[in-house]
């Protein structure tokens, strides 16, 4: 008995063996994920134990004598209210940066005939560059002063108008002396408590993100090879994966892969299928999920398209990301028009029609067109995108790329992928059935 057990346990182990070679991808990009995961931590929660301290501050004065509390500029109120600025009070430009601020350790100061606003941008630094941030962060403290004489019924008006607004806001500003006190020299204030601060203070960076980098690494590349071990007896040897290069392909790089995809134009039974696709990813449209990161919300319509692509191919899931995104505006319209936005879904459909269609769908393959749309279309495209609509500047681009879009789309990856995986799985034998899907396709999803 107990030979037979070492001969069980080391086909077990030569068959697990196996699935690390099939599982390959997995495990890269999983450690990939993993490492990038760690960056943002460490850069989001590294302290430096040092006080190393960049001052952003703005000289003004109003042009009449106004009757306010100056301290109630740097109000906490205030503070919050400027946050939710969403255009500039001066121009009507859309700014998205102020949501994301956080200047501490606000003074004002009394001088002669003008007050000095001063703020501790430390925690503002998201680039590198300071020329930005310190513009950003003057552009925050103005509008602090600006505030005190708007009320927020006007702002939320203004917020929501499609025109500049009313050029009252600014009446009481002293533009002329801001431009000549406050935008000559942009070098900071830097204040460090010890001389070998600076050079302490990296040493600590360094050890604190190789902590946080090699622990999140480790973590994903055991979560990799436990999800491999969970699935070894997914793997079936004994079944012959065939490719015709017509009914089911190896790859997508093939002529007629993409020429056959065209005759879904002129099959009534395909479109109508889509029409139904379409009109569930339209309900999805409002169900709406918070995920946790600003705007971001979550859905489930990438599972009703991702069947769509994978049934009908590459041109027809251009007309699919088209259509779903212009009639999910038409139904539930979520700020201006944007044909960037159009893109990014017409670029996340045909990934899906590319990793999927009439080839054996696998975790991988679906972890791979998740890790294509997540990042490709949602972090990039989403965020050039929002960042062309709301007229963002670099600093702006960054702190949203790095706060919002990223950590978003690296955290639900791993989840989204095996939701997809299992609902494809799920519905591909009422497809066979349905004469949409060979039947050689619809037996043999596997995990490798």
């Amino acid at each position: 008995m107990e030979e037979n057990k070492e001969v069980k346990q080391e086909s077990k182990f030569k068959r697990y063996l196996l699935c690390l070679k099939k599982g390959w991808l997995i495990i890269v990009i999983l450690s990939v994920i993993g490492f990038l995961t760690g960056l943002i931590i460490a850069n989001k929660t590294f302290n430096p134990k040092y006080e190393e301290i960049s001052y952003s501050t703005l000289n003004f004065r109003y042009k009449v004598d106004v009757n306010i509390n100056y301290n109630d500029i740097i109000s906490e109120n205030n503070i919050n209210r400027c946050k939710n600025i969403t255009k500039s009070l001066e121009t009507g430009s859309k700014i998205s940066t102020y949501k994301y601020v956080e200047l501490k350790d606000y003074k004002i100061i009394k001088k002669d005939g003008y007050y000095t606003l001063e703020a501790n941008m430390d925690s503002f630094n998201v680039s590198q560059d300071y020329s930005y941030n310190d513009a950003a962060a003057k552009g925050f403290l103005k509008h602090l002063t600006l505030l005190p004489f708007i009320t927020d019924t006007e702002i939320e008006e203004y917020n929501n108008s499609i025109d500049k607004g009313n050029a009252v806001f600014t009446t009481y500003f002293d533009n002329d002396f801001y431009k000549a006190n406050s935008l000559v020299d942009n070098k900071l204030i830097t204040r460090i408590s010890d001389p070998n601060a600076a050079s302490l203070n990296q040493q600590d960076r360094a050890i604190y993100y190789t902590i946080w980098i090699a622990s999140l690494f480790t973590l994903m590349l055991v979560v990799a090879l436990v999800l491999i071990y969970i699935f070894i007896d997914k793997l079936n040897k004994d079944i012959k994966k065939e490719y015709d290069n017509k009914n089911i392909y190896r790859t997508p790089f093939h002529k007629s892969f993409f020429n056959d995809s065209l005759k879904v134009f002129k099959d009534l039974k395909s479109l109508v299928m889509i029409a139904l696709l379409l009109g569930l990813v339209m309900v999805c449209k409002f169900i709406p999920i918070p995920s946790g990161f600003g705007e971001l919300g979550l859905g489930f319509s990438f599972l009703f398209l991702s069947v769509a692509c994978m049934l009908f191919g590459p041109y027809p899931a251009l007309v699919i990301g088209l259509l779903s995104d212009i009639l999910g505006y038409m139904v539930r319209p979520d700020g201006p028009f944007f044909i960037g936005y159009t893109i990014q879904a017409m670029v996340a459909c045909f990934a899906y029609a590319l990793c999927f269609h009439k080839t054996y769908v696998t975790f991988t393959r679906c972890l791979v067109a998740r890790v294509i749309v997540n990042f490709l279309c949602n972090v990039i495209i989403g965020t050039i995108s929002r960042a062309i609509m709301y007229s963002m500047g670099y600093d702006a681009f960054m702190t949203y790329l790095l706060t919002v879009a990223l950590p978003k789309n690296i955290i639900y990856l791993l989840p989204q992928s095996l939701l997809l995986f299992f609902v494809l799985k799920a519905v591909s034998m009422p497809l066979y059935h349905m004469n949409l899907m060979d039947e050689r396709i619809s037996t043999n999803f596997s995990f490798f």
